[in-house]
This record gives C-alpha cells, structure tokens and sequence, in this order.
C-alpha cells in the first residue's frame, strides 16, 4: 500500500474558487490522501462551503499563510504534506507523479517539484528547472506547491511566520542548508492562477517582495550576497526601517486552529 499524503489548502476569503481547488485535490489518481482545509480568519462563506467535502476543516484568526500551513500540519498523519493555494488546481496525476519522482529518487531528497502552467490573465508555463543550490541564490524556481518529507518539514521547522511572501523561497533554502535537496518533475503538476492587480496592491505587492527579500538576506547572507552586494542600501534601509531582525525565525505552530469537521482518508 502505498503511503498517505496530506494536501494542506490555505484560504483567506477565496470563498469564489475554492469549490474548483478541494474537487481538484479529490479528483487525484493517487490515494490514500486526506485533505486538510485551513481558514485563516476569512469574511466571506469559506468555511461553509469546505464543510460540504470530506474534508478536515479548521478555522483560525487571521495570522497569514504561513502559520495557517504550519498549524494546520499539526492535524496531518501523512509522511508526505503538499501545500495547494485555494485559488490554484491540482492536475489529476500531480501527486502520482510527484510521489514516484520522490520515491525514486531515494531517502536523501526531501521534496520533489514540478512544473506550474499560468491560467486567467496569463498563459504559459512556469520555468522550474533541476535542482540548482547556486540557481537558487539568484531566484526560486521551486513552486510552494510540492511534495515535502512530512518529518523533514517539521525537523526544519516548517514555514518562517516572519514571512507573508516568499515564505516558500525561504523555506528551500533553509532546506538546502539542512542538508537536503529536492527533485523536479519536468511537467506541469498544478494550474496556478494569475490574477489582475490592481495599481495599488501591485505597489504593496513590490514593497512585500523587497521586505522578504531583505529578510533573505539578513538569515543568508553569505548565500545570497550577490544580492546584498547588488542593493546594500536598500537591505540597510529595510533592516533598519522595518526591524527586520525581528520578524525572522519564527519557526513551527503558533497555535491549535479550532477544529470544525473530521473526515476519513480518502481511497480509491
């Protein structure tokens, strides 16, 4: 038999799409999987509307995506978690071949990964590419969307709640750090939604990107020095404007999310 995999779905008022995301995770030709759905504090109908799939639904108030994907883990029994946005799909056999990438490629690797194809107001094909330590330095081609060693995740300590973007970027490098690698699956795994920003959120989108990316570099100086190298003024303003130093490594659960509905493993 093979062994469970828990996909961990994150929501914050994606009420709209989230009925597409939970049938794409149940859909999977791979089983035994159970799905664990996590509301971050949303306004809208989220946690209804989840309670209509065999799924475990939890609630929480709002902390951010990445201590909603470290406290929900509390609640996965698989030894493999892959973490799905509720505004993404799963392709069919994403987790099959994901699964089998990872097994064959031995104990040593902790994740495997594939390809994203773009939907909505984009349409092509994500460029990831082999497993790079030096590539990774100059930007992350790894998709949050992979298949993670549950015990290795939580050695690690899971996602840096310091993070609000890139969380994924930091998180596969503090891997790398750890001793561990990944291996890439050269096709697409995931339809990854691409929404239309509007002026203002792209410019807060701009701001949170160097924000997390003076974080970055104030953890991993030496690994990413080139970029140090390439804004030493900005990393210092943001290290000094918006005390960075504070908002890193905060590692693992922050709390026990209520727990709203159970649901039995999914087997086909």
């Amino acid at each position: 038999m093979k062994p469970l995999i828990s996909v961990v779905i994150a929501n914050y008022n994606y009420g709209h799409y989230l009925a597409e995301t939970i049938e794409s995770a149940l859909a999977q030709t791979y089983s035994p999987v159970e799905i664990i759905f996590i509301d971050d504090g949303s306004n809208d109908d989220s946690v209804e509307l989840a309670m209509r799939y065999p799924v475990i639904v939890l609630r929480q108030g709002n902390q951010g995506v990445s201590a909603a994907r470290n406290n929900a883990t509390q609640f996965a029994s698989g030894e493999y978690v892959l973490f799905l946005d509720a505004d993404d799909l799963l392709l069919p056999d994403a987790l099959e071949g994901l699964y089998q990438a990872l097994d064959k490629a031995g104990p040593n690797m902790a994740f495997a990964y594939g390809q994203l194809q773009y939907f909505g107001e984009k349409n092509s094909i994500f460029a990831s590419r082999p497993f790079d330590p030096d590539y990774l330095s100059r930007e992350n081609y790894i998709p949050a969307c992979s298949l993670i060693r549950s015990e290795v995740f939580k050695q690690v300590g899971g996602f840096d709640r310091g993070f609000d973007t890139r969380e994924d970027w930091e998180l596969f490098v503090r891997l790398w750090h750890a001793g561990w690698r990944g291996v890439h699956l050269p096709r697409p795994v995931l339809k990854y939604r691409k929404h239309r920003a509007k002026q203002e959120i792209r410019m807060l989108g701009r701001f949170r990107k160097r924000l997390s990316e003076a974080k970055l570099i104030a953890l991993y100086p030496r690994f990413f020095w080139k970029k140090l190298l390439a804004h030493p003024l900005r990393f210092l303003y943001y290290r000094q404007r918006w005390s960075v130093r504070r908002q890193i490594r905060l590692h693992g659960p922050s709390g026990t999310p209520e727990r709203v509905t159970s649901s039995s493993i999914i087997e086909k």
